[in-house]
């Protein structure tokens, strides 16, 4: 009887640790009432750590953020194919504002982001036909988002989640991009080097016709890693009264 009620004791313990163990990391800190003050400086002072990534739940690191392949067919013809790429300068975002209402939170930031990688483009940019095989690297500084979450509270096992339903980002380029590709025409660095200086010249125009597929990628992929965070963190965790 006393080995029955023994065993019966440590499942009890075990279930109760498993069901307490705390599954956000340490430098999550909840902000009581949801304060901007609060929020501003938490978010602030987690994104270095969380950009990281948080391999026990499936996130992945977003600075660097590693992506294959991007492919562009753009109009006029460009077709361009990013490879290997890797975009750096999360990690040292500026948290302008932030905010949580009624399921919805808003968050306003400023970043300088960097990315690097392969590329093969043929067509016409603007009014210059490239045809190039090379490396690549853009350099977005003081890049403008502003972001828009909504929630909802979604429980699965008894446990409540306030997971994500939905986002929208607008962003702004805030200040000169540049651009750096090697090779825009085969065989040829005088021409290349005339269009690449051509292409930073006229950086606004060059991000307008092919800025905006690039920079949703990486929205959509630190997204789903923001998203992924809150579907696997109990509600509980990270909002207190």
């Amino acid at each position: 009887m006393f080995y029955k009620q023994s065993i019966l004791f440590l499942l009890i313990v075990v279930f109760c640790d498993n069901t307490l163990a705390k599954i956000a990391p340490d430098y999550i800190k909840p902000c009581p009432g949801l304060k901007s003050e609060c929020l501003q400086k938490n978010i602030q002072e987690t994104i270095p750590s969380f950009v990281k990534g948080i391999a026990a739940i499936g996130i992945n690191s977003s600075d660097p953020m590693h992506q294959d392949k991007i492919e562009l067919e753009l109009p006029g013809g460009l077709k361009i194919n990013f490879r290997d790429g890797v975009m750096t300068g999360l990690k040292k975002c500026v948290v302008e504002s932030a905010s949580y209402v009624d399921l919805e939170a808003k968050l306003s930031l400023r970043c300088n982001l960097t990315i690097k990688g392969k590329y093969t483009a043929k067509g016409r940019v603007l009014i210059v036909t490239i045809n190039g095989d090379g490396d690549a690297k853009v350099k977005t500084p003081n890049i403008h988002f502003d972001s828009k979450l909504i929630f909802e509270d979604v429980t699965r096992n008894g446990v409540v989640y306030r997971v994500v339903k939905d986002y929208k980002v607008k962003y702004e380029f805030g200040d000169r991009v540049s651009f750096v590709f090697t090779n825009l025409f085969k065989g040829n660095k005088e021409l290349s080097e005339a269009v690449l200086a051509f292409l930073n010249e006229n950086w606004k125009q060059v991000v307008e016709e092919f800025g905006k597929p690039v920079v949703d990628t990486i929205i959509r992929l630190t997204f789903d890693n923001i998203k992924q965070f809150f579907e696997r963190i109990p509600k509980d965790e990270l909002i207190v009264d």
